[in-house]
């Protein structure tokens, strides 16, 4: 019996190159760019981060598409979440720490210590504030 022979992998560089998660379970580079097409409804990643900059760490979001998970490969990172009061609880996340940011909770991120975050996040449908902003839901 022939086997047909299998494609050979592209190897890259992992480090601030994004990835395509589809709705087919197909992957798809998107170096670090943000923009998925149709059916890909996730972004996966590794990013260095050395300030609050590198996290827009100034600006809330929120993901109603799905959750989101963040998970610090090194460094220490501070998760800020906030209800929909504008109550804000933080959770320190050190190396090999991870964490769910739960569906349609407004959260940022302030860098403690420099270092690498892997982040699984919904593709679509995402929305930021300042974080001057109240990030209180809108009635």
């Amino acid at each position: 019996m022939k086997t047909e022979p299998h494609p050979i992998p592209r190897v890259f560089d992992w480090l601030d190159h994004f990835m395509a998660l589809g709705d087919d379970g197909a992957l798809r580079e998107v170096g670090r760019r943000r923009s998925l097409s149709p059916g890909e409804g996730w972004l996966v990643g590794v990013k260095a981060v050395a300030s609050d900059a590198d996290v827009h760490g100034d600006v809330w979001e929120r993901h109603p598409a799905g959750e989101e998970m963040l998970c610090v490969l090194e460094g220490r990172v501070v998760l800020t979440l906030a209800d929909d009061g504008g109550a804000e609880t933080d959770v320190l996340l050190d190396t090999r720490r991870c964490a769910v940011v739960p569906r349609g909770v407004w959260h940022r991120l302030h860098i403690a210590c420099p270092g690498k975050i892997l982040f699984v996040t919904p593709g679509r449908g995402s929305e930021h504030r300042r974080a001057a902003a109240q990030p209180q839901l809108e009635s």
